[in-house]
């Protein structure tokens, strides 16, 4: 049950997203000089970035006696997206982000909170210039959740749910072998035609499969699945108006072993805006599709409206 002032709070704030965001942007005239000039600094030509941004979001809606139906609910999510960029004068170039997405929803009645996300990704990778914006490049890549994952059921009328996944199971790791395209901190493209990629997960999982099924694309009494083949991966943020930024992280695979027609693909799109100093929202559309996983189109749609603090 809510206490008077939750119920307060939300009659003020109903279906609105409370958003606590920082961001440290990069100076412009910085990422105009290229990565192999001489810059003179008491670092002897060393470049080291830090930026990212920050979210913690709350929706929550509360009915009490209302004829027309509802079902209170409380949300929160928290979101971290991090980059380090380090370069010099010799033409070293290294990337790298941590990607950090968790959330919970509880829903009154249900006997269990449930995930609204779970996320975590660390992509790092290591260059060596041609020129201006051309690298041979090296490439990291691992993917997971951090808490379990649940299939939830009723069973003789009772809530029940039986774990499905749980922390690097599955993971996905990736490497690859290629180059690295950024012109600026706004789009960089990566190509590995030699990428090697493998989906791990606990044998708990495989050791009760039947014959012939599959766990996330992972066979009986095993606990790794090998694959080869190509990688294209990416950043593209865009400023679309004033106070309206896109950003858009994706990546595409394609297994040259087995299934060459399944492309995988992942598309993460953030639409963020600012209507003052006080207001602002964002709105991520995700697609993945991933023929070992689950073999059908993944969606995840997330709309947040609320108040806005520059940290």
């Amino acid at each position: 049950m809510f206490s008077k002032r939750i119920i307060l709070i939300s009659l003020f704030f109903l279906g609105q997203t409370l958003s606590i965001y920082s961001q440290e942007e990069e100076d412009a005239n910085e990422d105009n000089i290229p990565f192999d000039a001489v810059i003179q600094s008491e670092m002897g030509g060393k470049r080291v970035k830090f930026y990212g941004n920050t979210s913690l979001n709350f929706n929550q809606a509360y009915f009490s006696n209302w004829i027309s139906g509802g079902e209170s609910s409380l949300t929160v999510l928290y979101r971290l997206n991090y980059n380090f960029n380090y370069s010099n004068r010799t033409g070293l170039v290294w990337d790298t982000n941590i990607l950090f997405s968790l959330g919970t929803t509880y829903i009154s009645g249900n006997k269990f909170l449930k995930k609204a996300d779970d996320r975590i990704e660390i992509s790092s990778l290591l260059g060596k210039q041609i020129n201006q914006f051309w690298s041979y490049s090296s490439l990291f890549n691992i993917k997971t959740q951090l808490l379990p994952g649940y299939r939830y059921y009723f069973e003789n009328g009772i809530e029940a749910r039986e774990k499905v996944s749980q922390f690097l199971s599955p993971g996905i790791i990736q490497t690859g072998l290629g180059l690295y395209y950024k012109r600026s901190a706004d789009f960089r493209l990566n190509l590995s035609p030699l990428s090697a990629r493998a989906i791990i997960v606990s044998k708990n999982f495989t050791s009760v499969l039947s014959e012939g099924a599959q766990y996330f694309g992972v066979d009986k009494n095993r606990s790794i699945k090998y694959f080869f083949g190509a990688l294209i991966s990416g950043y593209y943020r865009k400023q679309i108006m004033k106070n309206v930024i896109w950003e858009n992280n994706y990546s595409v695979y394609v297994n040259y072993l087995e299934k060459t027609k399944n492309v995988d693909f992942d598309w993460n799109s953030n639409i963020r805006f600012k209507v003052n100093n006080q207001i602002s929202g964002n709105f991520v559309l995700h697609l993945l599709y991933d023929d070992d996983l689950i073999g059908d189109l993944q969606v995840r749609e997330l709309l947040g409206l609320g108040i806005n603090i520059d940290l």
